[in-house]
């Protein structure tokens, strides 16, 4: 091993003591084959710039990496010292498929990304919202169901949005609801909280 695993920030000031170390390798640019881990968005700048300087960058996929592992260890174990000498030794043996990013693919991966966020930022958003109308159309669910959004939670939401819903619905007809997902206690539970509810509308 020529320089012991470190860590350095995914930024400007990172990259420089990333660029510290290489160039103490006393080797040219030519000699230096740098391995990456495609993973999420993270690699992407860290990419660009390397390629910026003319150093040779091989993109691994994360499950290719994952494999070699577990043939040279024989052990799942996970963690950055470990696949940094991983990368290391795959790149040794030669024994990689090169993934290969184009600007376009660069560019699409960058909308995916983005999207996800704002879809995750949409979806907090909109369970927010829902519960702070159940809170107002039916309060008493939270004493029911510990989560409004899990299968349970939402096949009654389905069916009786709210307190209101349950007026006409007898037991029976709650535990159709229920068959094949909780105990079919849980519909006289629904029904005795119902009976109890506040809320007229």
């Amino acid at each position: 091993m020529v320089i012991k695993p470190f860590m350095f920030a995914n930024n400007q000031e990172g990259f420089c003591k990333l660029l510290t170390k290489l160039q103490s390798l006393a080797c040219s640019i030519e000699e230096v084959l740098i391995g990456m881990e495609a993973t999420g968005m993270m690699f992407e700048n860290l990419y660009r710039y390397l390629h910026s300087l003319s150093y040779s960058v091989v993109l691994l996929n994360p499950y290719q990496i994952a494999k070699f592992r577990e043939l040279d260890t024989m052990k799942r174990v996970k963690s950055d010292n470990i696949d940094t000498k991983m990368i290391a030794a795959l790149l040794k043996s030669g024994r990689y498929a090169q993934g290969y990013v184009n600007e376009d693919m660069l560019q699409s991966l960058r909308t995916l990304y983005r999207h996800k966020a704002s879809l995750e930022d949409q979806l907090k958003a909109n369970k927010h919202q829902t519960l702070t109308l159940l809170n107002v159309v039916f309060p008493e669910f939270e004493h029911i169901i510990k989560d409004p959004f899990s299968v349970t939670g939402m096949a009654l939401l389905s069916k009786y949005p709210t307190a209101k819903h349950y007026e006409y619905a007898g037991v029976d007809r709650i535990l159709k609801t229920f068959r094949g997902i909780k105990g079919n206690n849980m519909n006289t539970k629904v029904f005795r909280c119902c009976q109890n509810n506040c809320v007229q509308w």
